[in-house]
């Protein structure tokens, strides 16, 4: 019954009949389905991870085990490279476009000067966007040099 609805019989002026079967609905409908399966697995496999984190830390709690000792720290990369790559790449993207938008406007015969400005604004936006990458960047570095400098200080006072 399924195929008999989905299909699809369109009739020309002339009285032929072309009939159309269920594979092009399917077919249309495949990504939609393979979405939606995608989003419950996802959300079935976070779900199902938080229920097991609960069950270990109960598990430690009945045990005596401490807590800190149950999810160690486990410490990430340095942030502020990231933060100076994204800047830096950025920065040279808005420049680009900057220097592309108003090199081809020089050349330009017609009158372009609102869509000029529109274009030169979104080009500074990202060149601005560049500039607050690398300033991030450099203050993440020197807050993270600090805090070294503080631990490592800390670690030598404990030793003694």
């Amino acid at each position: 019954m399924l195929p008999q609805i989905l299909a699809l019989t369109i009739t020309e002026a002339g009285g032929d009949k072309v009939e159309i079967g269920a594979w092009p609905f399917i077919i249309g409908a495949l990504p939609f389905i393979v979405a939606i399966v995608f989003i419950v697995m996802l959300t079935w496999y976070f779900l199902n991870k938080k229920r097991l984190e609960h069950q270990q830390i109960l598990a430690a709690i009945e045990k005596g085990t401490p807590l800190s000792e149950l999810r160690p720290v486990v410490k990430k990369g340095a942030d502020w490279i990231k933060s100076l790559t994204a800047g830096i790449a950025f920065l040279f993207i808005g420049l680009e476009l900057v220097f592309v938008v108003l090199f081809f406007n020089k050349f330009s015969d017609e009158d372009t000067g609102v869509s000029v400005c529109k274009l030169l604004a979104v080009a500074l936006a990202i060149t601005a966007i560049g500039i607050a990458g690398i300033i991030r960047g450099i203050l993440q570095r020197k807050t993270e040099k600090a805090l070294s400098a503080d631990e490592s200080a800390l670690d030598a006072n404990h030793g003694q």
